[in-house]
């Protein structure tokens, strides 16, 4: 029978922290100094909520003695007590396994509140709760969960177990053999459950969960199918052992073949009890823990890989993929590897896609480790090494300077399929695909004019997808790439001019490639772009009076080429043509302002600056003093015409 009174003796009385809190209230509830001194009282005159009937109550509360563990005084607002949890409950409560360390002691042991109510309690032993509802606060799951409960766990636990030390593993009140015999007879119905084999020397759990089980009998929920102990065992032999051992299996199980593409070790070599247990156990099919437990238990690579941040949700449970004895396949698995893969995953190959990538068709493995990886998608390694396995042109191993953002980071799922697809593999068809990362840059320019390979649509024309020899991951120089379709002279003919940035195959430098509302696709209007590298005609234009063609938006390209040109400076024409394209030299004014000289002749830079200047004219800023006062005379005899 289980013992019922045991839990009696667990009576510690002193637990008066509790008191602090619960009984008394704040500064209110103290005793006051004044007329309440005048005659004899107690602490219970004050405190009465104390002296509620409990079916319980602590001895001290009872007799009235609240000092043998509250100071008499105590502090504003609170009652000290008169020492410390457990010292002052074990003043009075002098237990075996309360005062010293020995043996397995209960957790709360020491914070003795936890479990018991100071001053008093409806409940055996002060507990503050029913003993199993107590218990139940710390100790719960399924193991206490399970519909068949065995007895003495309604009860209440302290039938089997010590609340606060034992020297048996649980706190077990005896040897766990002892235990359980001390309420089963070994005689009778019991030797009958066990067809007359001794269990005097089994362990009891290996059979039955002490607290709920699975069926009838608490047996665990894998039960073996044979409940003839005679099959395995011979009657009234200790049941240390199945006859035969292993070879006892064999008589209904069939042994691994030894033609099996793969065999289980422990199979092969009839060890039987490695893997499962001959009774009941709480894993099928009898497993003596959880597949989970028991493979990774021998396979810790596969347990290291389980603990990666991506791991296989599939590898919870082996038998998923892996068969337990022997397998017609590679690593026991239930079936080819690629076969296995595409149970759980879509088929690349049968998707009907464009294009499937080899590895996809082939082996999964080839790419992917299959229990887990710290790499998304359980990838044997980063995309940028994985790929460039193969795809050595591509990435940090082709040697180019310049890479493609994703093919930089290792992203080559950012723009490919690792499976099946279109073209290429590719996530969508160009320029959808580089819109995903350059679509600002495509709105921007939705408005304005573009530069047709942009607006249609073909980037791959000028760009390199994954790397380059030149910035912007052109396919060519700058230069070679756009002189492919504009025919530009970028070479001045002898004696004649080039810009530097056309020199240099420098484009970009003037041009926007993809869209501009200043055309031709320039980066700003001409003056703005122009000062940006001559900034000293720039301060000129800003302080001085500008030359007409030089001050406006988009003069620069009335006198000079933008490419190259014949003549120097870039100029469309020789200085002085140019400077007749728009001043009359038949006029008279213009006559008579230069000595009736034959225009063609002259040298207009030598007296007038061509963008700006602080004088009439457009002078330039230092000027001969008989120049200034327009005495041409003192220098220059009249020519033919009259003038000096």
């Amino acid at each position: 029978m289980l013992k019922k009174n045991r839990v009696s003796r667990w009576i510690p009385p002193g637990l008066a922290v509790m008191a602090l809190l619960l009984v008394f209230p704040p500064v209110e509830a103290q005793m006051k100094k004044g007329s309440r001194f005048d005659k004899a009282t107690n602490c219970l005159d004050c405190h009465e909520e104390v002296q509620k009937q409990f079916r319980v109550p602590h001895k001290p509360v009872a007799d009235g003695e609240c000092v043998s563990c509250h100071k008499a005084h105590g502090l504003r607002g609170a009652l000290r007590l008169q020492k410390e949890e457990p010292d002052l409950c074990l003043e009075c409560h002098q237990m075996p396994g309360l005062s010293d360390d020995s043996g397995n002691r209960h957790q709360p042991v020491g914070d003795c509140s936890s479990c018991h109510s100071p001053h008093g309690s409806d409940h055996p032993a002060l507990l503050t709760l029913p003993e199993a509802e107590l218990c139940a606060t710390c100790h719960s799951g399924p193991e206490f969960e399970q519909k068949v409960e065995h007895p003495p766990v309604a009860d209440g636990c302290g039938g089997c177990h010590d609340p606060h030390s034992s020297p048996q593993p649980a706190l077990l009140e005896q040897p766990m053999v002892e235990l359980c015999a001390s309420c089963h007879d070994q005689k009778g119905g019991f030797a009958s459950a066990h067809a007359g084999v001794s269990v005097q020397a089994a362990d009891c759990m290996s059979c039955h969960p002490p607290h709920t089980a699975a069926s009838e009998g608490l047996l665990r929920a894998s039960v073996h199918p044979e409940l003839d102990c005679a099959t395995c065992h011979d009657a009234g032999k200790p049941a240390a052992k199945p006859a035969g051992g292993s070879e006892t299996c064999m008589n209904c199980h069939d042994a691994p073949s030894k033609d099996a593409t793969s065999s289980h070790p422990p199979a092969v070599e009839g060890e039987c009890l490695t893997c499962h247990s001959p009774h009941t156990t709480d894993h099928q099919p009898l497993l003596v823990a959880t597949e989970l437990e028991l493979c990774t238990g021998c396979h810790e690579d596969i347990r290291e890989s389980l603990t990666q941040s991506y791991a296989h949700a599939a590898t919870r449970e082996c038998s998923n993929c892996h068969l337990g004895h022997q397998s017609d396949q590679a690593r026991l698995l239930t079936a080819g590897s690629r076969d296995l893969c595409v149970t759980c995953h879509d088929d690349p190959v049968a998707g009907g896609a464009e294009v499937i990538h080899p590895p996809a068709a082939d082996e999964c493995q080839d790419c992917h480790d299959p229990h887990g990886t710290g790499r998304e998608a359980m990838l044997t390694a980063n995309q940028g090494d994985l790929c460039g396995t193969c795809h050595s042109d591509v990435g940090a191993r082709s040697g180019l300077p310049v890479l493609h953002g994703p093919v930089s980071a290792g992203e080559c799922s950012g723009c490919h399929d690792p499976h099946a697809g279109g073209p290429r593999l590719l996530n969508a068809a160009v320029p959808d695909l580089c819109t995903a990362c350059h679509g600002a840059m495509l709105e921007d320019a939705a408005s304005l004019p573009t530069h047709e390979p942009f607006g249609s649509g073909e980037c791959e024309l000028c760009h390199a997808a994954h790397g380059s020899e030149f910035d912007g991951l052109l396919t060519a120089s700058a230069g070679e790439l756009c002189t492919g379709c504009h025919d530009v002279a970028v070479t001045a003919p002898p004696g004649g001019s080039s810009h530097l940035p056309v020199a240099n195959g420098d484009c970009a430098a003037c041009h926007q490639p993809h869209a501009s509302v200043t055309q031709p696709f320039l980066k700003a209007p001409q003056r703005a772009l122009c000062t940006t590298c001559h900034e000293d005609i720039g301060e000129q234009l800003a302080t001085e009076a500008a030359h007409a063609p030089a001050g406006e938006l988009d003069g620069c390209s009335t006198c000079h080429g933008s490419h190259s040109s014949r003549h120097e400076a870039l100029l469309l024409e020789t200085v002085v043509t140019t400077c007749l394209g728009c001043h009359d030299a038949d006029s008279d004014d213009f006559g008579a302002k230069h000595l009736g000289l034959p225009a063609e002749s002259m040298d207009c830079k030598s007296c007038h600056d061509p963008h700006a200047s602080r004088l009439a004219g457009m002078l330039l800023p230092e000027v001969h003093p008989p120049f200034a006062e327009g005495d041409c005379s003192a220098c220059h005899e009249e020519t033919a015409g009259g003038a000096p």
